[in-house]
């Protein structure tokens, strides 16, 4: 019922929209890739570490959205030209002094706005992929959250690190982008050009990220029962499923 009330003119916006996807998508990986560089940097990682680290934060959230949606051949195996551009970028990025020398703080700074970067420009074509497909538009905007998370979600992994979107005290990563899809989405329902609505989508998940580690912005804590922890290691006492 929900995706007969979008009507016909969000289906002929998402196809208005095709063109765009190539590139939003070449824009994503690229971000995406350079965000794994980042963060491999942190942790010393030679030349192999850094191109999986990358390769993976670059193609997890767009592979599983491919898997999700039955779109075959992946789309990194679709253009080869991507693992390459990657593998190329890698290269430069550890080898060529100039590519990267700033100080801490601007190097975390640079972090966290590629990092934004690619969460929104992977959101939006998880999202804009899904639509085409005609799915419900709450399908739609999880797609996007999914094709925009996961591959921080392995990179974090391989990092050795609890994913950013797990953590309690982390600021708003998965919401900004669930948030963001629901932009794209309503804005082509009231029409919008599609390059604009996907502009404004990601220009918001990217302000609305980098809002939130600004200004430690987070969702509410979880209100877990306090146990006791030595009463709670006795053979007698009651557990809690």
């Amino acid at each position: 019922m929900l995706i007969a009330a979008f009507g016909d003119t969000v289906a002929e916006q998402i196809q208005r929209l095709s063109f765009l996807e190539y590139y939003i998508e070449v824009g994503a990986v690229l971000t995406a890739a350079l965000s794994g560089m980042l963060a491999s940097r942190r942790k010393r990682m030679d030349l192999v570490g850094t191109y999986i680290v990358a390769f993976v934060n670059a193609f997890g959230g767009g592979t599983l959205r491919d898997v999700l949606l039955n779109r075959r051949p992946l789309f990194w195996v679709q253009f080869p030209e991507y693992p390459l551009a990657i593998f190329v970028l890698t290269l430069l990025f550890l080898y060529i002094p100039w590519v990267y020398r700033p100080a801490n703080p601007i190097a975390q700074r640079l972090f966290d706005g590629v990092d934004a970067c690619g969460l929104a420009l992977f959101s939006i074509s998880g999202a804009s992929y899904a639509l085409e497909y005609a799915l419900h538009p709450f399908i739609a905007a999880l797609l996007g959250v999914i094709t925009g998370v996961f591959g921080g979600i392995l990179r974090d992994v391989l990092l050795a690190e609890i994913p950013i979107i797990f953590q309690t005290r982390s600021s708003l990563y998965a919401t900004c982008a669930f948030v963001g899809c629901w932009v794209l989405i309503l804005g082509l329902r009231l029409d919008l050009n599609p390059t604009m609505a996907s502009f404004i989508a990601a220009t918001m998940i990217v302000v609305f990220r980098l809002l939130s580690v600004q200004y430690c912005i987070r969702l509410p804590a979880p209100r877990y029962p306090r146990v006791n922890i030595e009463s709670s290691d006795r053979p007698d006492a009651p557990k809690e499923f």
